[in-house]
């Protein structure tokens, strides 16, 4: 079984935190097998997994990136990101039990350190178009880009008395580490229905605060003539290293935000959220094919398990 995450023309956190968790909480559960996958974290639950293959969803969400899957008996729905994913695809809304990015710090012993930081992590998609870092050094804020190495991340993170993100996953693993957090509303629409996914699994609404855009290449493919016919044909020109008007008004927006209220979800229903999801991973590791246990696939599955041919689960 293959660990799969999404990678596109740049890593994004959320996505590469996969590599970080799963082997830690599976150790001998992957190999290069193709035939089956494992969905963690990301808005992954669409229909790029179609096919015959063996799919075992771990806390994946749907994102609207791509259709909708169609889930057939290849598919072992352990649990998902949020109500909204579960009811999304015909699920039983209980199963959304919250995104497994939220497991992280106990996972890796990971701890929020005393430090007098405050770090800003855009979208991985606004930190490649616009001139966030810079705007961040005029405002006097850690930049944290979301296209470095994961442990990289993490350990800025935890050195910071608050997190703001444009990111999703900046704002989980703050979360979790207790560090409050300011969300930022994402400059691309497509990105903020995820947000609502996870909140609720956490009793949370966050408040989101808005930032312009800090480049003029950003303020044209994040706004409505990003999804004209002009701009599918023509680039806008990259205008990162000058210290334009557009990244001014975002510094002063970021130095700004920073000294609003944060936000932290309640710490009872953090530990409800991050104890059901260790339920759940209990319930994989002792049965990974559980819910498939009527159907001729989970056979010939439990039989390469037998075999020793499939993945290699550790009981607890």
């Amino acid at each position: 079984m293959i660990l799969y995450r999404w990678r596109g023309a740049w890593t994004n956190f959320g996505d590469e935190l996969n590599t970080l968790l799963w082997p830690t909480l599976l150790p001998g559960f992957f190999d290069d097998n193709p035939e089956a996958r494992f969905l963690g974290i990301g808005s992954i639950l669409d229909r790029r997994h179609s096919g015959p293959g063996l799919k075992l969803v771990a806390g994946s969400g749907y994102g609207g990136y791509e259709g909708r899957p169609r889930l057939d008996p290849s598919w072992v729905i352990h649990w998902v990101r949020g109500p909204l994913t579960a009811r999304l695809l015909g699920l039983d809304p209980q199963l959304g039990l919250g995104d497994p990015a939220v497991l992280t710090p106990q996972a890796l012993g990971l701890h929020r350190e005393t430090g007098l930081d405050i770090g800003f992590i855009p979208h991985f998609e606004s930190a490649a178009r616009g001139a966030w870092d810079q705007a961040a050094d005029l405002a006097g804020l850690r930049m944290i880009d979301p296209r470095d190495p994961p442990q990289h991340i993490l350990a800025a993170m935890a050195s910071c008395r608050l997190i703001i993100s444009e990111a999703l996953h900046g704002v989980i693993i703050a979360d979790a580490l207790r560090i409050p957090w300011i969300a930022v509303r994402p400059l691309v629409r497509i990105h903020r229905w995820k947000w609502v996914d996870w909140s609720a699994t956490v009793h949370t609404v966050p408040r989101f605060a808005a930032l312009p855009a800090s480049t003029r290449r950003e303020w044209i493919e994040t706004g409505p003539l990003g999804r004209s016919m002009l701009t599918r044909r023509w680039r806008a020109p990259d205008d990162r290293g000058t210290l334009s008007c557009r990244t001014l008004r975002a510094a002063a927006a970021l130095s700004r935000l920073a000294e609003t209220e944060p936000q932290l979800s309640g710490n009872a229903a953090l530990d409800r959220c991050q104890s059901r999801q260790r339920e759940a991973l209990l319930r994989l590791q002792r049965a990974p094919m559980r819910t498939m246990a009527e159907t001729p696939i989970a056979a010939h599955w439990q039989s390469r398990l037998r075999d020793g041919i499939g993945p290699v689960c550790q009981p607890v």
